[in-house]
């Protein structure tokens, strides 16, 4: 009986609040439009930069001679270490 009461009552406020409900369904709609185009253009895009770095050719090693090894936070220096 009081699931009836409760579905009469909510059908009653959808037939007379007619702009509420409309303005609830636009905002849903366009909430989960929202995520669809997100995750749409996120996907679009790691697919784009997964080809790109694919044709670099990411399985080419360069070895250049004479590299000297750059001095940083850890006092690398000439010295080419870390001591």
């Amino acid at each position: 009986m009081r699931i009836q009461k409760s579905l009469k009552l909510a059908i009653n406020i959808l037939i007379h609040s007619k702009l509420r409900s409309w303005l609830t369904i636009i905002g849903i709609i366009i909430g989960v439009a929202a995520i669809v185009a997100i995750i749409s253009i996120g996907d679009g895009a790691q697919a784009n930069l997964q080809a790109r770095l694919g044709g670099l050719g990411a399985d080419l090693v360069t070895v250049t001679p004479g590299f000297q090894r750059a001095g940083g936070a850890f006092g690398g220096g000439g010295r080419g270490g870390f001591g």
